[in-house]
């Protein structure tokens, strides 16, 4: 969300500057019409002034010939009538002149005429020039209203621009924020990344000592369970062997006491005995280890007395002293690698959730994403090539993570094909048909190319350089090429060039002002 909310920022400064630049290219237009209907009043007034001063040369230069006219037309009448005064009439009536001043006289109308002409032309010249400097005079106000709301406009821009920049820095901070907070989680990620991988491989660990420990608890088990096999056998034999001792003492109690004196003599107690049984019981307890050293009887207790036994010892089973404080560490270990087990699996069912997540979501973009390239591309290569249709394809469209694009086209007049089997020129203009498409769909800040249009012929460079000033609004492009229809296209110029003294210098033009340099120098010209 921080990265899109940065984008679309960087997209409104973007947008921002784009406004900016087209004001301030309005501002250079409306001061250059403005420097042109200057120039254009002046040459105005220059051309009216000089028609003045020659209608005004024209107009004392008539009127000292007329003042000479009437001079001579009053000589001539001065002449004529001394004639009629010293001749007779002639035949026509009138006195006879002399051809000279006739033909002065003659000389000096027509020349009255020609000037009088040439004052009527300079009077209509004066006035189509009072027409063109009225015309000037407003061109140039409505030039001046142009500009001043031009100015006006620049004016707001500007502010625009300011609270834009504002705005920009506003967001460069937010996006710094942003930055550190995405540091941070990143930190954060590759941390929790860290101890997850600690945690498996201590759960690893952890279980190949459980798998270890099973292992000889297994064995330990197992030789525990031989072992207290063996040692019921041993304490059922004892047991049993005592139960058997005890019975055959009694047995043998009795029986002496039914003997009476001969079992005590048999024991070797001479004399009265006050307690018989008492005495009875010391004896036999003072001959059972002479008794013991013999050999011991081979008859067997009855097989009801040995199940007796036998139920009481399963009942009454074996003991262990220790069994509560191994079996409460043993569960103590085992609730603890059960829960380390249980948040690990946890851990990776949300880590495989996140990861079907981002793969949908990259599956979602990138289909988006292919299917607004492939219209972008064909409309683009339509462009370039005046025609004909291209289309993209996936090579796998079920596995996004491994499938390739194919790039089929068919230019005018050709069938459809693939990109291997066009020619040279065809396969330039289709790469720059696709480059771009994806700058169209996804644009970049600026885009260097390099002798794209090395392999174009005239009429390719001319679609070539009109799809490129359509991508210039978004767009800077920088591109190095020898062609001169792609030259002509640009903004400006940049190139390296060796002086006298074998020393590269970088030059550069930029167009706009050497074409308003050059209106200027043309407006200049005439009037010089």
């Amino acid at each position: 969300a921080a990265a899109a909310e940065a984008r679309a920022a960087e997209g409104d400064a973007t947008a921002a500057r784009a406004r900016l630049a087209e004001l301030r290219t309005a501002e250079t237009a409306a001061a250059a019409a403005r420097r042109r209907a200057e120039e254009e009043e002046r040459a105005a007034g220059r051309a009216a002034e000089a028609a003045v001063r020659e209608a005004t040369w024209l107009e004392a230069q008539l009127a000292r010939l007329e003042a000479e006219t009437t001079r001579q037309r009053e000589a001539l009448a001065a002449l004529e009538a001394a004639a009629t005064e010293r001749a007779a009439p002639n035949d026509a009536g009138g006195p006879d002149l002399d051809p000279a001043q006739g033909a002065a006289l003659r000389t000096w109308e027509r020349r009255v005429s020609e000037l009088r002409a040439r004052r009527d032309r300079l009077a209509a010249d004066l006035a189509e020039h009072e027409r063109r400097r009225r015309e000037g005079e407003s061109r140039r106000a409505r030039t001046e209203a142009a500009v001043a709301m031009d100015e006006e406009r620049i004016a707001r821009a500007e502010r625009e621009a300011a609270l834009l920049g504002e705005r920009e820095r506003e967001l460069l901070a937010e996006r710094e924020a942003l930055g550190g907070e995405v540091a941070a989680a990143a930190a954060r990620e590759a941390a929790a990344r860290t101890a997850l991988e600690e945690l498996l491989a201590a759960d690893a660990a952890d279980r190949e000592q459980l798998a270890t420990a099973e292992a000889a608890t297994g064995r330990a088990r197992s030789r525990l369970r031989t072992s207290e096999e063996r040692l019921r056998a041993a304490e059922v034999a004892d047991v049993e062997a005592r139960l058997a001792v005890d019975a055959i003492r009694e047995q043998l109690l009795v029986e002496l006491a039914v003997l009476g004196e001969l079992g005590l003599r048999s024991l070797g107690v001479e004399g009265p005995v006050d307690d018989e049984t008492a005495a009875l019981e010391v004896a036999l307890a003072a001959r059972a280890p002479i008794w013991a050293a013999s050999p011991p009887p081979t008859d067997l207790p009855p097989a009801g007395r040995v199940a007796w036994l036998r139920r009481r010892y399963h009942e009454l089973g074996a003991a262990n002293p220790f069994a509560v404080e191994e079996y409460a560490s043993l569960r103590e270990r085992l609730d603890q690698l059960e829960a380390q087990q249980a948040d690990l699996r946890a851990a990776i069912e949300r880590t495989r959730g996140l990861i079907d997540e981002l793969n949908t979501l990259v599956a979602e973009q990138f289909r988006a994403t292919f299917r607004a390239l492939e219209s972008a591309f064909d409309v683009r290569f339509r462009q370039l090539f005046g025609g004909g249709f291209a289309r993209l394809s996936l090579t796998e469209p079920g596995d996004l993570a491994a499938t390739g694009v194919e790039i089929v086209a068919r230019p005018p007049g050709k069938k459809a094909q693939a990109l291997a089997m066009l020619s040279g020129g065809e396969r330039a203009l289709t790469a720059v048909a696709l480059l771009f498409a994806m700058l169209e769909v996804r644009p970049v800040p600026f885009c260097v190319l390099d002798e794209v249009d090395a392999a174009l012929d005239e009429a390719n460079i001319g679609r070539f350089a009109e799809a490129l000033r359509s991508l210039a609004h978004q767009t800077q492009f920088i591109v190095i090429t020898h062609n001169r229809g792609t030259i002509e296209e640009a903004d400006a110029l940049y190139g390296v060039t060796v002086g006298d003294d074998s020393v590269s210098r970088v030059i550069s033009l930029r167009l706009e002002e050497a074409q308003a340099m050059a209106e200027r120098r043309a407006l200049e010209r005439p009037a010089r």
